[in-house]
């Protein structure tokens, strides 16, 4: 029954085209099938119909099935007297979800057959990606269109607001971070990525509404390391500095009030063997207002390329999603290539395991460079050769050099002289 309520529904143009494509095939009898491809090839010979006509329909369908048999045929036709009652929209409305529910288990019986050959490694992640499609496309009644006032957009893109960096350099180039902006921070390894994020989001979380939180995801080496730097970081001081003042119990006081109030306002979160549906568990639980993700290379979820450099591309595409859904700026860390091992600053295409598709995906990239000159290693090089945050009349890429120092946790801008040379 429901295969002929579906054939009265999309026996109109309007509601064949709009539908027939999310229609799974697998579900279907014979008959329904066969009906279906006629109906296109109909539609298509008369463009002018806005219904199937069944006289018209039947010369149509006896060509097309010259080698069916009479009981065939016969089985056909006696489907099509059928279809010429019409579907109340409340039917119609409960039999598309119905259609959504077919095409859901087979899907789930598609990838469940996968998992069975050994080409997906999580059969959770993957039906819960189903789950979660099913459930917006079940969700939406008519078209969601946005209603922005282009005042109001206009006064967001020139607007000074958002999260603002540490490293004067950035500030100048980069209007303040908002929710949905993704980029990507790179460098080459032991070039003082981590520095930079502590030094950095040191200086965020203050800026932070009171609720939300910075949600770094770790996955280089155990994240327990990382909260020394924090600290660090935030106060300035070296690790003798720091435990002086922890002695007379003053240390923990002075990190929550430099940033913002909370002990936990930066969160390290382990996330080594998890997988994407895990990952955005953790960021919605812990009401990210930043999330850090050092490294999305790692993260899990993505084993359907078979080419490195697209797996790649849709992993920083999601975290790019992620950040649009949950209103949060998103910093995906990536290592810089060896042809731009000791340059100063290298370019965009400089990412490792990927010219353009990462790239493609973020809204800025920041690039350490750093020479190997040995008399040049307490300094850094900072590039933004993508930088779509770039601030109305200013340069968007900064090429600035600055102090590295990893003895307190921070990177900081190199004072410059009235002339405009460095001192």
């Amino acid at each position: 029954m429901l295969d002929i309520q579906l054939l009265r529904i999309v026996k109109y143009r309007s509601k064949f085209f709009q539908i027939y494509k999310r229609i799974p095939q697998s579900a279907l009898d014979t008959v329904t099938r066969s009906i279906l491809e006629d109906f296109e090839v109909y539609f298509s010979k008369m463009p002018e119909a806005k219904a199937i006509d069944i006289p018209t329909l039947l010369p149509i369908f006896r060509a097309r099935r010259q080698h069916f048999s009479a009981d065939q045929i016969a089985a056909y036709e006696a489907v099509l007297p059928k279809i010429q009652q019409d579907v109340s929209e409340e039917q119609a409305s409960g039999i598309m979800v119905q259609m959504l529910e077919l095409r859901m288990a087979a899907e789930v019986a598609g990838v469940v057959e996968k998992f069975n050959e050994g080409d997906i490694a999580n059969l959770h992640a993957e039906i819960a990606a189903i789950e979660i499609g099913f459930a917006a496309d079940a969700e939406i009644k008519g078209v969601a269109y946005l209603t922005n006032h282009i005042g109001d957009l206009l006064l967001e893109e020139t607007d000074e607001n958002g999260v603002k960096f540490r490293l004067a350099c950035l500030q100048e180039a980069f209007r303040g971070m908002r929710g949905g902006d993704f980029g990507i921070l790179a460098g080459r390894p032991d070039r003082g990525k981590t520095t930079f994020l502590s030094s950095e989001c040191t200086y965020w979380a203050s800026q932070l509404a009171p609720e939300r939180n910075i949600v770094w995801l770790n996955n280089e080496g155990p994240g327990k390391r990382i909260i020394p730097r924090l600290y660090q970081s935030a106060l300035g001081l070296t690790m003798t500095e720091m435990k002086e003042m922890h002695a007379k119990g003053k240390l923990v006081d002075a990190y929550k009030k430099a940033i913002g109030g909370r002990i936990d306002k930066i969160r390290i979160v382990d996330i080594h063997g998890l997988d994407t549906y895990a990952v955005e568990n953790i960021i919605r639980d812990n009401n990210a207002g930043i999330i850090i993700y050092d490294m999305i290379d790692h993260i899990k979820g993505f084993g359907g390329e078979a080419r490195t450099d697209l797996m790649l591309e849709e992993m920083y595409k999601w975290a790019r999603e992620v950040s649009v859904k949950y209103d949060c700026v998103g910093i995906g860390t990536s290592q810089i290539s060896n042809e731009g091992d000791g340059m100063q600053f290298p370019t965009l295409g400089m990412l490792k395991d990927s010219k353009t598709g990462k790239q493609g995906a973020c809204d800025f990239q920041i690039m350490i460079g750093a020479s190997n000159d040995p008399n040049l290693q307490g300094l850094r090089y900072i590039g933004a050769p993508k930088n779509k945050l770039r601030r109305e009349g200013a340069a968007g890429d900064p090429r600035a050099t600055v102090a590295f120092k990893p003895m307190i946790a921070r990177f900081e801008d190199v004072p410059v002289d009235p002339i405009g040379e460095e001192e």
